[in-house]
């Protein structure tokens, strides 16, 4: 009753198992039940073209869940796309159909099961025109699109590319807008038991509206969406190329007319946040540009950094790419050029194009925004740390009476014992500092030792990751002093453990010295005479005086 994935089956093909005519099944237990009385010769297949087992299906109705198709008992399906959306790609053929008979078009759809179903693609085709459209239903990596992409130019005067709902990748993406200037893509709405598909073209900034597909043209250079103007020329597959070849040469350009196309290509790209490659830039700013060889393009773009734009502006050249996504070798011998360092490897090329990219499409796109700084880069040809900037210190000033009073100036803290001679860093340099002093000449160990105590201080200023880094940095460097035998001798810090235990002594010391002094101040006196009998007449009474 339902599919292998836990689905239930909503589609289903009528009269055969090899039919390509689609069905959704209504849901609701009144629709189903017209639908019954219109057609009730009508007989459901699990059709071979939705990549079901071709067995016959029962419609089941229900009143208290949704309605849904059901294979006969004791019957095996392997289908997976069982959903309302499985059966797209034999909808969107009949549409292609009914628009090419109404535009008198001698076209045909197919099928094309790219490796996940048989609804991967469907391919378009205007016999007489060698125009063709691909619509993308599943998702294809970028290498294997551009594959594709290649093999059906080779084929065809125009194609077309529209992209399902999550079919393109970034990079597939970044590559048709640098060539066309925008995205075709569709997607399908339901209209009862049928799907109907709308297009629209968008582009980084905006999209247009979805519309049918009767509100669409086949011109001469391609598939034309309502709302846009397309910015390539009609022709633009390999083919068209090599007709154009043979009629005529090519237009040779003046240098400072390539440098002013190549120029604005980049800024288009710019504009719409995409890395071009060499070959997509010869596209747009014209073909003359692609036989040119690697030294030739290296002076071209440097031609083009040096055409203005002022100081700290990004370096457009940044934005190219190879099919790998990294920046071409000849790239780094642009940024040499133009003054901004010589990068040691193609990692640190990639960083540094990456950040330049990132500014450029800051500054030159809609709507722009501040530029990140640019990464500055070492003699040795390396990225340099950056500092971060200390907050300026407040100044007070006073008005009083007689003119302008400023405080003192706040007295230096005093220097810390040991810690003489060595200069007053910020936090976050004390980690460089450690490891320059292993490497130090003359007394290493004594600089070394003495940073160490300013590395134990800035430890409790630090955030993370920097006092993790100075940690570990700092155990680097005990292990180094440790090693050493000119290190001077380093006192034992006790643990808190032993500390705690000290304490505990000393207090119970004084506590037993109070307590037997207190006993010794509460005994009594021995009297010397207990004991010993009273000498004659000591205890007698005096006689008492007789008054006169």
């Amino acid at each position: 009753m339902i599919g292998s994935d836990g689905r239930l089956v909503q589609t289903a093909v009528i009269g055969s198992r090899n039919s390509g005519r689609a069905i959704i099944l209504p849901t609701d237990a009144d629709e189903l039940t017209r639908w019954r009385r219109r057609h009730p010769a009508y007989s459901y297949w699990c059709g071979t073209q939705l990549g079901g087992c071709g067995n016959e299906l029962s419609d089941r109705l229900y009143r208290d869940k949704v309605c849904h198709f059901a294979h006969r008992p004791n019957t095996s399906c392997h289908r997976t796309a069982t959903g309302a959306a499985s059966a797209d790609h034999l909808f969107i053929k009949d549409d292609l159909a009914a628009w090419a008979g109404r535009n008198r078009l001698k076209g045909r759809a197919t099928s094309r099961d790219l490796g996940s179903g048989p609804g991967d693609a469907v391919d378009f085709r205007v016999g007489a025109a060698r125009q063709h459209v691909r619509f993308q239903f599943s998702r294809l990596a970028h290498a294997e699109w551009h594959q594709a992409r290649q093999r059906l130019s080779s084929e065809s005067v125009t194609l077309d590319w529209v992209f399902g709902p999550g079919t393109a990748q970034p990079e597939t993406m970044e590559e048709v807008y640098d060539e066309y200037g925008y995205l075709l893509r569709f997607r399908f709405e339901t209209h009862g038991a049928v799907r109907r598909i709308r297009l629209r073209a968008e582009d980084p900034r905006r999209s247009t509206d979805w519309v049918p597909l009767d509100a669409c043209a086949m011109t001469p250079g391609g598939l034309r969406v309502p709302g846009v103007e397309p910015r390539r020329r009609s022709g633009t597959g390999p083919a068209a190329e090599a007709g154009a070849g043979r009629g005529a040469a090519p237009v040779r350009r003046s240098r400072e007319e390539q440098v002013l196309a190549l120029k604005e290509a980049l800024v288009s790209a710019a504009r719409f946040r995409t890395r071009p490659t060499w070959e997509a830039l010869a596209r747009t700013a014209g073909s003359d540009l692609l036989g040119l060889s690697v030294p030739d393009r290296a002076g071209l773009l440097v031609a083009v950094e040096q055409t203005g734009g002022g100081e700290g502006r990004p370096l457009l050249s940044a934005l190219i790419r190879t099919g790998e996504s990294d920046p071409p070798p000849y790239v780094g011998n642009v940024v040499a050029a133009v003054g901004c360092g010589v990068p040691a490897t193609a990692a640190v090329l990639k960083r540094w194009c990456q950040r330049e990219a990132d500014r450029a499409f800051a500054v030159y796109g809609v709507p722009s925004r501040t530029a990140p700084p640019r990464l500055p880069l070492t003699v040795d040809g390396q990225i340099a740390a950056q500092q971060s900037a200390e907050p300026a210190q407040r100044q007070t000033i006073v008005h009083v009476k007689g003119g302008l009073v400023r405080p003192p100036a706040a007295r230096p803290k005093p220097e810390s014992k040991g810690l003489t001679g060595v200069p007053l860093l910020r936090d976050t340099e004390i980690r460089h500092a450690l490891r320059s002093a292993r490497q130090r000449r003359g007394p290493r160990p004594r600089y070394a030792a003495a940073l160490m105590a300013r590395a134990e201080e800035a430890l409790t200023r630090l955030p993370e990751p920097q006092r993790t880094q100075l940690v570990g940095e700092m155990a680097i460097t005990r292990r180094w002093l440790d090693s050493r035998p000119d290190t001077p001798a380093r006192k034992t810090r006790p643990s808190r453990r032993a500390k705690k235990t000290a304490e505990a002594k000393r207090t119970a010391a004084a506590k037993q010295t109070a307590r037997a002094r207190k006993t010794q101040q509460g005994k009594k006196a021995k009297n010397p005479l207990q004991g010993a009998r009273p000498l004659p007449g000591a205890g007698e009474a005096r006689p008492q005086k007789r008054p006169k």
